[in-house]
């Protein structure tokens, strides 16, 4: 139960530091900041300092910043509405640039740990990409049957390069019923094993009965920052593509593999509890890479979204004048209540309940 805590905890945090990406800069120019809430109201409790209330809300499926003069133009020197296009633009954007921020703060933090580097022999540091290592396997599973170990470093999958852990899931689920070759590195041997994957499998066990840890070297404290922003590019290339994928599976024929199903908060807390269990670094890596889906995800142009807000903004600068209230109101508070509808049909799947 404590974990669920932490997991949830972390999750409002990134939540928190989201917000403050655009109270910060709502501040920086001059607006007035009605409301800075975290959760979705109604209101637990809210205490005003100076001219803002901090609310804690109900529903921890997000937070908001209320602005003076965001829903509504007001005449007002302080007003969100009286800013130039440039200041609103920046205010908006803040929160997802908060996003990015802590991801690279937390890569750079995973990039300069100890941790499962003793897994490869690299105990002064390693410069180089990731390793794919088997951490467990499946008694009576095709890896058991051909001999792969527990520590084998995973090279390739009928030839691909084994370079990321969902990537060689994907690949090897993507050759079930197929012989498969597999070529590991064991200490100084580099060893290939024929197998088939199971057609018929539980998820638990995968098509070939192995658990994977993508094992992350130990850089010089100096060299962190960097390699924790090649992490945090690579991390939102990575995501850009997933949610591609996601959005293309809409079309008719078009089919997503089992690993990239879509997951609501249920699922992402048991994940993170999966992670939790296996270490604090290996932690770190699961909240970086929830923190750049969170910024993707904002950044993508739907109303009542970071990016929606912004593709209103572009089109006042085309145009050069604002859309009209009623429909910038009326698209955020549809596409608002849609996004809520979707969260408790996802959360309730999670839950099994439909």
């Amino acid at each position: 139960m404590p974990t669920i805590f932490i997991i949830i905890a972390s999750l409002l945090a990134l939540i928190f530091f989201h917000e403050l990406g655009h109270f910060l800069l709502a501040k920086k120019f001059g607006v007035k900041v009605e409301e800075f809430g975290i959760g979705i109201p109604p209101r637990i409790f809210g205490k005003k300092i100076g001219e803002t209330i901090y609310s804690i809300n109900l529903l921890p499926l997000g937070g908001f910043v209320k602005l003076y003069g965001e829903d509504k133009a007001v005449n007002d020197n302080r007003s969100f509405s009286s800013k130039p296009l440039y200041q609103r633009a920046w205010i908006i954007f803040g929160g997802v640039a908060a996003f990015f921020i802590i991801a690279f703060i937390i890569f750079s933090l995973y990039s300069g740990m100890t941790g499962k580097t003793s897994v490869l022999g690299n105990e002064g540091g390693h410069f180089g990409d990731s390793k794919i290592v088997i951490r467990e396997i499946v008694s009576d599973s095709p890896a058991e049957e051909v001999g792969l170990r527990e520590g084998d470093i995973l090279l390739e999958i009928d030839g691909k390069e084994a370079d990321a852990r969902e990537s060689v899931i994907f690949l090897l689920s993507s050759k079930e019923g197929e012989e498969t070759e597999i070529v590991v590195q064991r200490g100084e041997e580099v060893l290939s094993f024929s197998l088939m994957p199971r057609v018929d499998y539980s998820k638990d066990e995968g098509a070939v009965g192995i658990a994977m840890t993508e094992v992350f070297p130990k850089y010089p404290l100096y060299l962190a920052p960097i390699y924790g922003a090649k992490m945090t590019g690579e991390t939102t290339f990575m995501t850009i593509s997933g949610f591609t994928m996601l959005i293309s599976s809409i079309i008719p024929g078009v089919d997503l593999p089992d690993e990239m199903r879509v997951g609501g908060p249920v699922v992402i807390v048991n994940i993170g509890a999966d992670f939790y269990d296996q270490g604090f670094q290996d932690y770190l890596g699961f909240l970086g890479i929830i923190t750049i889906s969170l910024a993707v995800l904002n950044i993508l142009p739907i109303p009542a979204l970071d990016g929606g807000r912004l593709v209103f903004l572009a089109i006042e600068g085309i145009k050069g004048r604002p859309l009209p209230e009623s429909i910038e109101y009326g698209l955020n508070t549809i596409f608002f209540f849609l996004l809520i509808v979707l969260m408790i049909f996802i959360t309730l799947n999670d839950l099994k309940l439909l």
